[in-house]
């Protein structure tokens, strides 16, 4: 299989929105929590944000697979970690144009809660923090790639590895070996969602696994 793990760069930000936006496109609560209009400059935002992090945030890391028999754009899936060697800082959120910024804040507000309350006593941990696969090539094992790298780094650091997984990459993150810790359950029926949202809160504990 001509998958190869490679180290993502400044250069790939704009594929990796590419791929981020087409991960979630079939999401049924995108309607609720990104109704839209977006104005045209949105992806370049998208762009701008995640390169401004990787310059910035010193604990940021980036991996990508690549398909090397294809033509053309050979990334296929990305990843976004963090290596935590002290409690981080909460950042500010903000919701742009085209967001339903009260979904949003009910959501992503209620995982970063569950997040810090999990994580509160300690100081050192990799965070998994973003994981997307081209729908053109998911089942292909590229996430299986990036999730058992991010595993193997925790590893050798004696930290344990934490994400955060929607329904979709549940049992995929479970087959690796993550535990579920907490699961958000999230009420958007005023919204017009016939199903709550579920997250899960999940570890990869080295010393649980030895």
């Amino acid at each position: 299989m001509p998958l190869k793990l490679q180290p993502a760069t400044e250069a790939d930000a704009r594929r990796a929105v590419e791929i981020e936006a087409d991960a979630y496109a079939p999401n049924p609560f995108n309607r609720v929590l990104f109704p839209g209009p977006f104005p045209p400059e949105a992806r370049d935002c998208r762009v701008k944000e995640i390169s401004e992090q990787l310059r910035d945030d010193k604990t940021t890391r980036w991996l990508k697979v690549v398909d090397t028999n294809l033509d053309g754009e050979q990334m296929i899936a990305f990843a976004k970690w963090h290596i935590y060697t002290e409690k981080p800082q909460p950042t500010p959120r903000a919701f742009g144009p085209g967001c339903n910024v009260e979904a949003c804040e009910l959501l992503f507000g209620g995982i970063a809660n569950q997040r810090a309350n999990i994580l509160r006593e300690k100081a050192e941990y990799v965070f998994l923090h973003l994981l997307h696969t081209d729908p053109q090539h998911q089942g292909r094992g590229a996430a299986t790639l990036l999730v058992k790298w991010v595993m193997e780094e925790a590893k050798k650091l004696g930290l344990v590895a934490y994400l955060e997984s929607s329904q979709a990459g549940h049992s995929l993150y479970k087959k690796c070996g993550f535990r579920d810790v907490e699961c958000l359950s999230v009420d958007m029926s005023k919204w017009g969602a016939t199903e709550k949202h579920y997250t899960w809160s999940m570890i990869y504990d080295t010393f649980e696994s030895t």
